[in-house]
C-alpha cells in the first residue's frame, strides 16, 4: 500500500503549524499588553529592582513630622492654627527655601488671619481637595484653603496619591485637574515645575497628565525628620531649615494618611508627607521614573516573539533553547538598564510570558510530525474487517516500531471497549435512544423500551421517536426534541408528564468518524424521586428560613416597641433565646445549602479570602481589642473552589477565634504551601478546648463554653469536605486552638484576571 502522506508534506505542515503558533502568540501577546494582564508580575519586578536602587538621604529636605509625640504635648487633632502659625514663624527665622504644608486648612476658624500672616512670612504652600463625587450631582467638589490662607500662600497644590491593583502607592501624577483648571503635586510646585497649557485643552472632569513612578530612595524614615513639637518649643537649631525644602505632615498613627510603598515592607507603611518627600527628591535630582508607553512594551514583546519565532525556522532545537534563554536574559537586562541609567520603566513580563508560551507551544507542535504514522494505522483500523480476538503483536525495539505496535495493541483494547460499551448500553438504568436523522429510532436499550411502553408510544426499531418525546412537556428554558428548526447540535431541559412524572432529557448528535452528523443519541432520566426530595428540602429550608424567623423577628419588635411592659431581666433573656433562635434558623439554612448548593468553582487566591475575612470582622474584633494579623500574602496561593463558601467558612473560624479569645488577644491568620497544597492556619489564644470537646468539635449543636448554636464549624468542616480538603484542630485548655485548612493547590495563573 502507498504511503497516505509523501515526505515533501511534511515541511508543508509544519510551516503551516509556524504560521498558526505564531498568530496565536502575537495575538496574545498584545492581550496581554493591551490588556494589562502582567501588570502585578510587573509590579514585582519593578518592586525588586527598585529596592535594590537604595540611595542616601537627600541633605536639602526636611520633614517636620506631626507625630505621635507632638499630639501628645500639643492635645489631639485638629490643633488650633495658631499652633501652626506659631510652627511657621519658628520656621521663617530659619530662612528655609520653601515650606510644603501638607494639612488641610479648608474650613474657616478665628485664627485664619493669625496663621496667614505666618504663612506669607514664608514661601509656603498649601493643598487643596478635590472630593469625588461632588454635591448635588456634580462630578467632583474642589475645596481650597479657607479665607485669608488663599491668597496669602505662594501656591495651591493637589497631594492626590493614586494606588495600583496591588493597593501600592508607586505612580504620581504631577499634574491633575478639571474644566479649565490645574493644580500641580505639591512635591512639583516645591521643585519648580510648572502647569501645563490647560485653558484651551477642553479637557473637561477630572483628568490626570504626567504620571511619573516614584523612585523611593528607601524605607519609611528615609528622609530626614523632625518632631513638630522640637520645632514649636525652638529646640531644633535653625540651620537645620536655612535654605532647604520643608514638609509639614502627619506621621502619628491613627491619622489615616499613611500608605503601602515599594520599599515599606509588607508589615509597615510610609506616611504620605514622606512620599511627598521621596516624590520632591525625585524631582530635585531628575531621578523621577518615567513610565514607557503602551507602544514600547507592545514592540519589545512583539520583537523577541518574532526573533525567537525566526529562530524555530532556522536553529536546531539546542539553538531554539539557547536563543530562548538568551532572550529571555536580554529582556531583563534591557528593562532593568534602562531603569537604573535612564531612568525609563519598560515592564518585561509580557515580553517573558510570550517566550514561556511560544517555545513550549512549537515544541508540541513540532513533535506532530510523527502522527503520519499513526494516521495510518487509524486509516487500517476503519478498512480491516477481521473480528475479534487479535492475535498480540511482537513489539520491536526500534522506536516508531515500537510506537505502531503499541498503537496496533491499543485499536484492539478500543475494538474490546466497542463491545463493551454496546453490551453495557443495555444495562444502563437511564432510557437512551440513538435515531437517524428523520427520527427513526435505530436502537433503544431495556430501560428506553419499558418508558415508551408507559407512555404508550413505540419504540421498536423504525418507530418514530418524536411520538415518544410528545408526551413530555417542558418545565424550563430549553428545547426538548432535536427535530424541531434551529435547534442545536446538543441541548435539552427538565420535563414533565401528564402523571406527574419528571424527567430530565439531554440530546447530542451522533456524528461519524469524518465529523458529518448521522443521528440523534437522546437519554431520559426519571427525576422523579429527586423532585420530590427537592421539594421537601424545599420547605423545610423555607420553615426555617421565614416561617420560623417570622415569629422571632415579631417577638423582638415587640419586646422593643413602646407599648412593651415587661420587666428588663425577663425581657433580656426573651430577647436573647430569640436572638439564639434567629442565628439557629440562619445556621441551619447556610449549612443545609453548603451541603446541597452546586458548587461555582473558579480559581480562588486563599489571600483575598482571609483578607475579605479579616476585614468582615474587623470591626468585632476592634471593639475587643482583638488584632487579627494575615500572614504569607506575598505570593498568590489560588485554589479551586466556590469563593461564596470558602469565604464564609474562613470567616466562621476567625469569627470563633474572636469569640473565644480574651480582650487584647492577637489572632493569627498565615497561608503556606506544603507538598501541593495550600495551607491555612487561624491560631488564637482563647481558652482552648479538653480531649473530649476536640472529638465532638465538628459534630452539629456541639458549642463552646461562649455563646453560639454550635453549626458554624459544622458548616465549616461541610465546604472543606466538599472541596476535596482537610481540617484539622489542636487545642489545650488555657492554651488557644489552632485550626489547619489544607485545600488542593490549583496551576491556574494569578494574573490572568488583572
Amino acid at each position: 500500500m502507498a504511503e497516505p502522506f509523501q515526505r515533501s508534506s511534511v515541511p508543508a505542515r509544519l510551516y503551516a503549524e509556524w504560521l498558526a503558533v505564531a498568530l496565536i502568540a502575537t495575538l496574545l501577546v498584545i492581550a496581554l499588553v493591551l490588556g494589562r494582564f502582567t501588570e502585578r508580575l510587573d509590579y514585582i519586578l519593578y518592586d525588586k529592582a527598585l529596592t535594590a536602587s537604595e540611595r542616601p538621604p537627600p541633605d536639602d529636605i526636611v520633614i517636620v513630622a506631626i507625630d505621635n509625640r507632638s499630639l501628645q504635648a500639643i492635645g489631639r487633632w485638629p490643633w488650633p492654627r495658631r499652633i501652626h502659625a506659631r510652627a511657621l514663624d519658628q520656621l521663617a527665622k530659619a530662612g528655609p527655601r520653601a515650606v510644603g504644608y501638607d494639612v488641610l486648612f479648608v474650613e474657616p476658624t478665628p485664627d485664619d488671619a493669625q496663621l496667614a500672616a505666618a504663612v506669607k512670612r514664608n514661601r509656603t504652600y498649601l493643598p487643596l481637595v478635590i472630593d469625588v463625587p461632588g454635591r448635588n450631582g456634580a462630578a467632583y467638589d474642589i475645596a481650597l484653603p479657607a479665607g485669608p490662607l488663599l491668597p496669602a500662600a505662594s501656591g495651591i497644590a493637589q497631594v492626590n496619591l493614586h494606588f495600583d491593583g496591588d493597593r501600592v502607592i508607586r505612580k504620581a501624577y504631577l499634574e491633575e485637574g478639571g474644566d479649565g483648571h490645574s493644580w500641580l503635586q505639591l512635591a512639583a510646585i516645591m521643585a519648580g515645575l510648572t502647569a501645563g497649557e490647560v485653558g484651551t485643552s477642553g479637557k473637561l472632569g477630572l483628568w490626570q497628565e504626567r504620571p511619573i513612578l516614584i523612585p523611593y530612595g528607601g524605607r519609611a524614615g528615609h528622609i530626614r525628620t523632625i518632631s513638630f513639637i522640637d520645632l514649636l518649643n525652638g529646640h531644633v537649631p535653625p540651620q537645620i531649615f536655612a535654605n532647604r525644602h520643608v514638609l509639614i505632615g502627619a506621621t502619628a498613627d491613627g491619622m489615616g494618611d499613611s500608605y503601602p510603598t515599594p520599599t515599606s515592607g509588607t508589615t509597615s507603611v510610609m506616611a504620605g508627607v514622606e512620599i511627598q518627600a521621596q516624590l520632591l527628591d525625585a524631582l530635585l535630582r531628575d531621578n523621577a521614573i518615567a513610565p514607557a508607553p503602551d507602544a514600547w512594551v507592545l514592540a519589545l514583546a512583539v520583537g523577541v516573539l518574532w526573533v525567537l519565532l525566526l529562530g524555530f525556522l532556522r536553529l536546531n532545537p539546542r539553538g531554539n533553547a539557547n536563543l530562548a534563554v538568551g532572550l529571555a536574559v536580554a529582556i531583563l537586562l534591557l528593562c532593568f538598564g534602562l531603569f537604573r541609567f535612564a531612568q525609563i520603566w519598560l515592564p518585561p513580563a509580557a515580553a517573558l510570558i510570550g517566550l514561556l508560551f511560544v517555545y513550549p507551544l512549537w515544541g508540541w507542535r513540532r513533535l506532530q510530525a510523527i502522527s503520519t504514522y499513526m494516521t495510518d494505522e487509524l486509516r487500517l483500523l476503519q478498512s480491516e474487517g477481521d473480528a475479534f480476538p487479535r492475535q498480540e503483536r511482537a513489539v520491536s525495539n526500534r522506536e516508531v516500531t515500537l510506537q505502531a505496535t503499541l498503537l496496533g495493541q491499543a485499536i484492539d483494547r478500543l475494538r474490546d471497549l466497542r463491545r463493551f460499551l454496546s453490551d453495557a448500553l443495555g444495562r444502563l438504568p437511564d432510557a437512551l435512544f440513538v435515531t437517524n436523522l428523520h427520527g427513526e429510532i435505530a436502537l433503544a436499550n431495556a430501560e428506553g423500551r419499558r418508558l415508551a411502553q408507559r407512555l404508550g408510544a413505540p419504540s421498536e426499531r423504525g418507530a418514530d421517536i418524536r411520538q415518544t418525546l410528545g408526551h413530555f412537556r417542558a418545565t424550563e428554558d430549553g428545547e426538548l426534541s432535536p427535530f424541531t428548526a434551529g435547534a442545536p447540535d446538543q441541548g435539552g431541559g427538565e420535563a414533565a408528564t401528564e402523571d406527574g412524572g419528571s424527567f430530565d432529557i439531554r440530546y447530542v448528535a451522533q456524528r461519524d468518524a469524518s465529523d458529518a452528523q448521522v443521528g440523534w443519541i437522546v437519554r431520559i432520566v426519571d427525576i422523579s424521586p429527586l423532585k420530590q426530595a427537592e421539594r421537601h428540602r424545599e420547605e423545610a429550608l423555607q420553615l426555617l428560613s421565614h416561617d420560623m424567623r417570622a415569629p422571632q423577628s415579631a417577638i423582638l419588635a415587640l419586646l422593643r416597641g413602646p407599648d412593651a411592659r415587661v420587666p428588663k431581666v425577663v425581657r433580656t433573656r426573651i430577647e436573647g433565646l430569640a436572638k439564639r433562635t434567629l442565628d439557629l434558623a440562619e445556621d441551619f439554612v447556610q449549612l443545609a445549602r453548603a451541603e446541597a448548593k452546586p458548587l461555582d468553582i473558579e480559581p480562588v487566591d486563599l489571600n483575598d479570602i482571609a483578607i475579605d475575612a479579616a476585614d468582615a470582622l474587623w470591626p468585632e474584633a476592634r471593639s475587643r481589642n482583638i488584632m487579627v494579623d494575615v500572614d504569607g500574602v506575598d505570593e498568590p496561593h489560588m485554589v479551586e473552589g466556590d469563593r461564596q463558601l470558602l469565604t464564609r467558612a474562613v470567616i466562621n473560624l476567625i469569627g470563633n477565634a474572636i469569640k473565644y479569645s480574651d480582650e487584647g488577644k492577637r489572632i493569627g491568620c498565615s497561608l503556606s504551601v506544603a507538598g501541593g497544597h495550600v495551607r491555612l492556619t487561624i491560631s488564637d489564644q482563647g481558652a482552648g478546648m479538653n480531649e473530649e470537646q476536640l472529638s465532638m468539635l465538628f459534630a452539629r449543636f456541639q458549642r463552646g463554653s461562649r455563646e453560639g448554636v454550635g453549626l458554624g464549624l459544622a458548616f465549616v468542616r461541610t465546604v472543606i469536605d466538599r472541596h476535596g480538603g482537610t481540617i484539622d484542630c489542636k487545642s489545650a485548655p488555657g492554651k488557644g486552638s489552632t485550626f489547619t485548612i489544607d485545600l488542593v493547590k490549583s496551576d491556574a495563573n494569578p494574573y490572568a484576571d488583572l
